[in-house]
């Protein structure tokens, strides 16, 4: 659906024109639905299905072990790598700080932790993650991060040649084309909610999570090429 189509169907279901539901006023409520269909989609599929997963880089600095998470972040990050031997990027290994006993100055993580794979771990806080390592050098692009991030914002609502599902750059991410029409439902539904006097929902939009959950369940298993392997118990005759 292109941002037009999305306005002018909102607009037919509300009986609104551009003037009585403006540009303006409904712009904002996509974004808020898109979001919040987004965090839906995350928070309830599988850890295997990556929608909105984008890896990032950015550089280490000499000496520095708290770097900033992206700005975009939506509900989690994946996976942090990082070269720090300068030069073969290793996996670093999520962490508690509870799970550390110690003192949090340079050199006792130094002596506590190293820059192989499987010594080297990472924790977040306040929106930044945190190295526990032995010595970090600058590598240029050393930091790579696998983060859950937010589709594009939708600019404009008279666009008519883009379709929201598409990505518009490489490291950003359109909207699921099977949660486009519970997007415009959703701004419906907080027009008329909006109100002074509220506007009856329609046995549909009253079905909203219903179909939201059937929407978010076809997205489920993108790849049919996974391997189910079941087990079933040894029958040694034991229990006869």
């Amino acid at each position: 659906m292109k941002p037009l189509e999305l306005a002018t169907y909102i607009r037919f279901k509300t009986k609104t024109t551009t003037t009585t539901f403006t540009d303006a006023e409904m712009l904002p409520l996509v974004n808020f639905r898109q979001d919040e269909l987004s965090r839906r989609l995350i928070t309830s599929l599988s850890s295997d299905e990556d929608y909105f997963l984008t890896p990032q880089t950015t550089d280490l600095i000499a000496d520095q072990r708290d770097y900033a998470l992206p700005k975009n972040l939506l509900a989690r990050i994946k996976r942090v790598e990082a070269k720090l031997d300068g030069e073969n990027f290793i996996r670093l290994l999520p962490m508690d700080i509870n799970e550390y006993r110690y003192v949090n100055d340079e050199d006792t993580i130094i002596s506590y932790f190293s820059n192989d794979e499987g010594y080297a771990k990472y924790d977040m806080m306040r929106r930044s993650l945190n190295i526990y390592s032995g010595a970090i050098t600058s590598v240029t692009g050393g930091l790579k991060i696998w983060a859950y991030e937010y589709p594009a914002t939708i600019t404009t609502l008279t666009n008519n040649t883009t379709d929201i599902e598409d990505d518009p750059t490489t490291t950003t991410y359109g909207f699921p084309r099977e949660l486009h029409e519970l997007l415009a439902r959703g701004v419906i539904i907080d027009f008329k909610e909006s109100m002074e006097k509220p506007i009856p929902l329609t046995e549909r939009e009253a079905k909203f999570e219903y179909d939201l959950k059937l929407a978010i369940n076809s997205l489920r298993n993108a790849d049919s090429n996974r391997e189910i392997i079941a087990t079933v118990p040894v029958d040694n005759g034991e229990e006869y």
